[in-house]
């Protein structure tokens, strides 16, 4: 298997589950001949079927990571799209009122659906035959990584609205309870840690394939370090976005455990686990990358005149990911002169390159994160290092004016303008850091009327199931 072909077939037996599952309203009877069935997988796994239903998890990995790039930029002002053809792209994602059957439910369903192919995995997994018990540890492991990252993603999708984490009821049961942001956020955190428990018990070698996008991290033990970058950036977000002070030192022992390093570099800025998108037929492509003719996705005007520069030369990461369009596009008062071109084709950058991998967790992002950490656990001086190699060896500045003495205020000022520098278009860091760090007041509004939304809507499917008035409020207001 080169890729993910098989995954089309398991997720036609998977996706439904989830479906009836996450929204709680009805059955959905769907038979694909080319999947396993849910007997054969729950009732007698072999070690075959099991593995068909790991490149199922797999794929559904890539769960919404192009809605999250992409729309999670224009809310952050990442961006824009102006391709003119949606009104909801210059109106409603800019200055609302949210809709809670379109956009702005977005990211969410698919989430749900890789929850519980998850759950129907793990469900499986004690009755694998052909498996042995290090082997069941490593794929519970995998399962249980994908499984928490997902639900991470939808806690931080809603804020504290809250979302439901009690996914492995049974189909037919009353929906699941919403639970707090915090909640929901250390459910997640915790099974994360679950997982790495798991994956140190794994042995030498998953019992399935692994795709492409995991070069370096392909074995129990070494997607364990992997899953502990991940840890590390859950238990950040817990401390910021929900002030939990303890969780500083979750993320610095996870961050130990993890594959940060200060060696290597530049070069190793890159290392990491990416979301390997691909040209071949039935593959997704890459979200973000287009011709630079293309009249859909811009760089906000902030970013352009934002960048830092070191003896009149701007920060390299403006510089390689952002490219003049040579024109000026104007739709409903806001202005695109510059497109993102991070992915494109590295012979040509006006031109796109639809399989370019889009990174989940590098060590660029893992040194930022660290900085954090250590700014936060009375290594300062080291936080401020961290940030400089990051300056230095991506963006070709010099040193920051931040010193151990300096302020918590500038320092947050300085590693979020490296974080959105270093992670552009790739996971909506901008709106994210803004929220988590209270700052959204501080990011550009174009138009009157515009605003930063504080967090997406709950789908109103979720408020129908739960006959509450939509758009609703699960927890309360």
């Amino acid at each position: 298997m080169r890729r993910l072909n098989t995954r089309i077939a398991v997720r036609g037996l998977l996706a439904p589950l989830a479906m009836a599952a996450a929204f709680g309203c009805r059955d959905l009877d769907i038979v694909n001949t080319n999947a396993p069935t849910l007997e054969s997988l729950t009732g007698a796994p072999t070690r075959a079927i099991l593995a068909r239903a790991a490149t199922g998890l797999f794929s559904q990995a890539y769960a919404d990571v192009g809605a999250e790039a992409t729309v999670y930029a224009l809310y952050g002002r990442e961006g824009y799209n102006l391709l003119g053809n949606d009104p909801r792209e210059t109106q409603e994602q800019f200055r609302g009122p949210p809709d809670p059957t379109g956009r702005h439910s977005a990211v969410w369903i698919n989430l749900y659906q890789t929850i519980r192919s998850a759950n129907t995995y793990l469900v499986a997994l004690p009755s694998a035959a052909g498996m042995t018990a290090a082997e069941v540890r490593a794929s519970a492991g995998f399962a249980k990584t994908v499984k928490a990252w997902m639900l991470h993603r939808v806690a931080i999708r809603t804020g504290a609205l809250g979302v439901p984490v009690a996914t492995d009821k049974e189909l037919g049961s009353a929906p699941a309870p919403f639970v707090s942001f915090d909640a929901a956020l250390k459910t997640a955190a915790d099974l994360m840690d679950e997982a790495f428990t798991d994956l140190q018990n794994g042995g030498a070698a998953f019992p399935f394939t692994i795709p492409p996008g995991y070069t370096g991290f392909s074995t129990p033990a070494t997607y364990a370090r992997f899953n502990r970058g991940l840890a590390a950036k859950m238990q950040v977000h817990r401390a910021t976005f929900v002030n939990c002070t303890a969780c500083w030192q979750s993320a610095a022992t996870a961050m130990a455990a993890s594959f940060v390093s200060d060696a290597g570099l530049p070069g190793s800025l890159t290392t990491g686990v990416y979301y390997a998108y691909s040209t071949a037929a039935g593959e997704p492509t890459n979200p973000v990358s287009e011709p630079i003719a293309s009249q859909r996705f811009w760089v906000h005007p902030s970013i352009v005149n934002g960048a830092q520069s070191s003896n009149g030369v701007p920060d390299r990461r403006l510089t390689t990911k952002v490219r003049a369009a040579g024109r000026t596009l104007n739709l409903n008062d806001l202005v695109g002169t510059h497109k993102p071109v991070m992915f494109n084709s590295t012979a040509d950058p006006t031109q796109a390159n639809l399989g370019a991998f889009l990174p989940w967790i590098t060590n660029e992002e893992l040194l930022l994160l660290r900085a954090e950490i250590r700014w936060n656990t009375g290594a300062r001086q080291g936080a401020v290092d961290d940030i400089n190699l990051v300056r230095l060896h991506a963006g070709g500045l010099g040193a920051s004016a931040l010193t151990a003495g300096s302020s918590n205020a500038d320092f947050i000022t300085e590693v979020l303008y490296n974080r959105t520098f270093s992670l552009m278009w790739t996971q909506g860091t901008r709106w994210i850091d803004a929220r988590r760090y209270g700052r959204t007041s501080t990011l550009p509004l174009d138009r009157p009327g515009d605003i930063i939304y504080p967090n997406m809507i709950i789908p109103a499917a979720e408020c129908d199931a739960r006959r509450l008035p939509v758009p609703c409020t699960p927890l309360g207001s």
